[in-house]
């Protein structure tokens, strides 16, 4: 069967036997796959110097006949991330691996869009835009302008309540100022903004809350 070459970043490394590893990947043009890397563990393995998270990969793999391919060639480039940010970066990761399970034909571009936030983002914030960013991608957030419920535009301050950011006149909650989601939409698009202790709570707070709604365990960044 032919081999197939594409782009990719690495999820997880599964150890399998005493030798290889089960290897998760995002791959630009096939979606989330997994794939055996025969001989992986050993200590001459071509494989250890390259099957890193958080670098840009391009790999080459042999397709199963039934079942899980074979992973056949690695090629590691760059570092995604500044390695002040490789924490963060594992934070990241992890939230796009519950968000983009096996099979699943999306993750590459929106985990690469996301990372490219942290890393160029405001050091203060860039954790949390990154996870906005990347849970906006799957469609699990609305704007910050209108209602999660009815849709009006609201120019005023909005309440957040069981996971949706609400109009005065569709619940009450947790107050969210127009100021706060300014400012949330400008550290979106890279501006330089710095959120008071209590607002960077707060945000962090909205995010732990859209996470457990979606059964993503919050890492202690977003707690409390």
């Amino acid at each position: 069967m032919a081999e197939i070459v594409d782009r990719a970043l690495l999820v997880r490394r599964i150890p399998y036997s005493d030798t290889s590893l089960i290897c998760h990947f995002f791959t630009e043009q096939h979606g989330r796959i997994n794939l055996m890397a025969r001989g992986a563990r050993r200590p001459k393995s071509v494989f250890r110097a390259s099957l890193e998270p958080l670098y840009a990969l391009n790999i080459t793999w042999r397709p199963g006949r039934i079942g899980m391919g074979t992973l056949t060639d690695v090629q590691r480039g760059p570092a995604l991330l500044q390695p002040a940010l490789m924490l963060d970066g594992q934070e990241v990761l992890a939230i796009a691996s519950r968000l983009y399970p096996e099979g699943d034909p999306h993750g590459f571009c929106e985990l690469n869009a996301s990372l490219h936030m942290l890393d160029n983002g405001n050091t203060a914030h860039a954790l949390p835009a990154a996870v906005w960013d990347l849970l906006d991608q799957a469609g699990l957030l609305g704007d910050l302008a209108h209602c999660w419920h009815c849709s009006a535009p609201v120019e005023g301050s909005m309440f957040w309540q069981q996971g949706h950011l609400l109009c005065g006149a569709c619940g009450k909650g947790m107050e969210i100022s127009a100021g706060l989601r300014k400012s949330i939409t400008a550290l979106l698009a890279g501006g330089r903004v710095l959120l008071s202790e209590q607002n960077s709570r707060i945000w962090r707070e909205i995010i732990r809350v859209v996470l457990i709604q979606h059964g993503i365990k919050p890492t202690d960044s977003f707690n409390g």
